[in-house]
């Protein structure tokens, strides 16, 4: 289970700043967001700032973030730029593609052939690292060499394996649901922290024809969170999860039971409208984006839609966020948050040039670099502390998570679907969406699962 440690620049001496500064008046709406023209890369600090000596070199940098124009791709490109110029010698050539899967998939073509670039974008997770870690392909990174960055302790457990690291996190990534702050006062609803709040709210929106939950179920990486949080819930302990995949334990357990009988209440309630498990990501989010949804579940990586001019703005203005409520018969509570660091950067361990491609990510990551940018620009949580980059000029939905992160008591770390191997993945994807189709009973899909997390622990030892 992954703990934040309070005073590490997060957790309850975070909170109170934050709650600090929002109450100084200062305004939410000047901070920019990934969609605007103001996303900058920090200046360079000046211990980062010497130009390297030597030879011509170029680095190749393969990453899933193909959009260059908005966001993390936009920064990402800034501060290779920048990096460039201070080190006239050393040139990043960038290689995107997207989605994820066509991106992991190419990863596994690289990985086969012994070819991968110098520099990728990586996963700290069993699925994705595992392979390339038994091919030796990926280069081992001094932890002691990061010391200094204010990452959070706990951020490098998914890219270390028997005691050596083998990527940088990069942010700190967690689950909610988003909600239309007018869409409830309009409606006299509160946020909801059981799962009998839960229900009032999803039958008072649809009796006023309101979607009530925007859902990505199309893909099913979502509903594996959102069950993994159930199960968290249904149980009291993250352990439940984690005992199944390294089979001390398995989800043969109640409390698997209970978390996908809740699975299916949420659905039969209406919760997420009718033809959700067709609906994609962009359609999710543009429902609840365009006010057609009152909220929408999904990472705080979303918090840029306060800033997204393709909304409306009595929507950009009135969004919030809150933990998953509590369920009925549950021993836990929205202060337990399914919370993990998933990207991050590794290094191609047969690469001809590991110390410049490790220098630049060390460059990347220093403590005014990727921290404070993505913060400042209102991108996502980095997984440093960046605390001493509040500016009192935050969004409400940044405050909003703020505080569910600061304010949380337990956190998930790694969830479920990512520690299962490549073909058990599929098996365990299936089978969450047959429940929500109702076309899976939850004792069946305890059987399919246990039998799949069997499976994957043989296959990954």
């Amino acid at each position: 289970m992954l703990r934040v440690k309070r005073g590490a620049g997060l957790g309850c001496t975070l909170l109170a700043t934050v709650i600090a500064l929002a109450g100084c008046g200062s305004g939410a709406s000047q901070v920019a967001g990934p969609d605007s023209p103001d996303v900058q890369a920090s200046e360079p600090s000046a211990a980062y700032t010497q130009a390297a000596k030597g030879e011509n070199i170029t680095l190749s940098f393969f990453t899933n973030n193909s959009d260059r124009s908005v966001g993390q791709g936009r920064l990402e490109q800034e501060l290779i730029d920048d990096y460039m110029k201070l080190n006239p010698n050393i040139t990043i050539k960038v290689e995107t593609l997207s989605p994820d899967p066509q991106y992991q998939d190419k990863i596994k073509v690289y990985n086969a052939s012994n070819l991968l670039p110098d520099i990728i974008s990586a996963w700290g997770n069993t699925n994705f690292l595992k392979p390339l870690i038994n091919n030796n392909a990926l280069a081992e990174i001094n932890r002691d060499e990061l010391g200094d960055m204010g990452f959070i302790p706990s951020s490098m457990d998914g890219f270390s394996f028997d005691g050596k690291l083998y990527g940088i996190p990069r942010n700190s990534d967690f689950w909610v649901l988003y909600y239309n702050k007018k869409i409830f006062a309009d409606n006299g609803l509160q946020i909801p922290r059981t799962e009998a709040d839960l229900m009032h709210v999803i039958e008072t929106l649809r009796s006023k024809k309101i979607v009530p939950i925007a859902m990505d179920g199309r893909e099913a990486w979502t509903s594996g969170i959102w069950f993994d949080t159930l199960l968290q819930r249904a149980s009291g302990t993250w352990d439940t999860s984690r005992k199944a995949m390294d089979r001390s334990g398995t989800f043969t357990d109640p409390a698997t039971m209970e978390a996908a009988r809740a699975m299916q209440r949420w659905v039969k309630a209406g919760a997420f409208g009718e033809g959700f498990l067709n609906q994609d990501y962009g359609a999710a989010r543009n429902m609840f984006g365009q006010g057609k949804a009152a909220m929408f579940m999904m990472g705080e990586w979303e918090m840029g839609m306060a800033a997204d001019t393709n909304f409306p703005e009595e929507v950009r203005n009135h969004i919030g966020a809150f933990p998953i409520p509590s369920i009925e018969g549950g021993k836990g509570s929205p202060e337990d948050l399914t919370a993990w660091f998933g990207g991050g950067y590794a290094v191609s361990n047969n690469s001809k040039h590991k110390k410049e491609a490790i220098a630049f990510l060390r460059w990347m990551f220093r403590p005014d670099g990727w921290s404070k940018s993505v913060w400042q620009n209102g991108i996502t949580f980095p997984a440093q502390t960046y605390d001493q980059y509040l500016t009192g000029k935050e969004t409400e939905i940044q405050n909003d998570l703020t505080r569910i992160f600061g304010g949380s008591k337990t956190y998930s770390g790694t969830v479920a679907q990512d520690k299962f191997s490549s073909d058990t993945q599929k098996t365990y994807y299936d089978s969450i969406q047959k429940l929500e189709g109702l076309k899976m009973t939850p004792e069946d899909f305890v059987k399919v699962i246990d039998e799949a997390a069997d499976k994957s622990a043989k296959a990954t030892k």
